[in-house]
């Protein structure tokens, strides 16, 4: 892809964030087709935005390899935050276990081993809002809605377990509540992977060869639970059982 239909794709995308007036899809010179091209447009998305990459989504495809979209930085809401609804206004909420890093993952010559990250990392119980600047977002192929994202909305981190290695993660019961009720109810073994390191791992050999990954940043990997539709007003509350809990208020 030219880099004029890379900036052409990124204006698009930071237009739609800037005044909340969502897109139809890219011109076609501007439709990515590979994970680097969705990751030159979101690159330059937050750059535009003037925003921080704070952590990444990241979801394995037979297709495209490891497809990941970018949290950025202002989207990152702590436990307990009053997150704006209307930034958001798809407010489909997914409870997740993420991970943070607490030592860089830079970039080198050979693939990083499962033992290396688990050394890296912390385990924490997440809220992804999934959101998209596009009108129809089913409608969109997935390779573009990488470029915006992987429709990432915002993402809620709750606190991290130092002791998540001795937890069996694919096998924890996962609840998603609203308003003190159960929208999902102790659903066991929903994650796409069954074990959620597996992504990080993936992605981790994958930004090896580029940026990296640093300390501080988060990766999530997908959800437990699906999506729940909420809306403004709602108090969503994400729980795994033995592990942890998380609760956003969408305001």
């Amino acid at each position: 892809m030219e880099s004029d239909a890379v900036a052409e794709a990124a204006r698009l995308l930071s237009e739609a964030r800037r005044s909340r007036r969502l897109a139809e899809r890219f011109p076609p010179a501007s439709r990515p087709t590979s994970i680097d091209e969705a990751d030159a447009i979101q690159q330059l998305v937050a750059r535009d935005l003037g925003e921080k990459i704070a952590g990444w989504k990241v979801a394995l495809s037979d297709q495209y390899g490891v497809l990941r979209g970018a949290i950025l930085s202002s989207r990152l809401f702590p436990d307990r935050a009053e997150a704006p609804a209307s930034l958001m206004p798809a407010l489909g909420l997914e409870a997740e276990i993420a991970f943070r890093c607490r030592h860089d993952l830079p970039p080198r010559g050979t693939d990083y081993s499962r033992a290396e990250i688990e050394e890296r990392v912390t385990a924490l119980v997440g809220i992804e809002v999934v959101d998209s600047r596009f009108r129809d977002p089913d409608s969109i192929p997935v390779i573009e809605r990488a470029a915006d994202c992987m429709s990432n909305g915002a993402f809620i981190a709750g606190a991290e377990r130092p002791d998540w290695r001795t937890i069996d993660l694919s096998t924890l019961p996962a609840s998603l509540l609203v308003n003190g009720r159960p929208a999902v109810d102790r659903r066991i073994g929903g994650h796409a992977t069954r074990d959620p390191i597996i992504p990080l791992i993936a992605l981790a050999n994958a930004l090896r060869v580029t940026t990296g990954l640093f300390a501080g940043q988060i990766v999530t990997t997908g959800t437990y639970t699906g999506v729940t539709r909420c809306k403004a007003g709602d108090d969503v509350e994400a729980a795994f059982d033995g592990f942890g809990r998380v609760a956003v208020y969408l305001r």
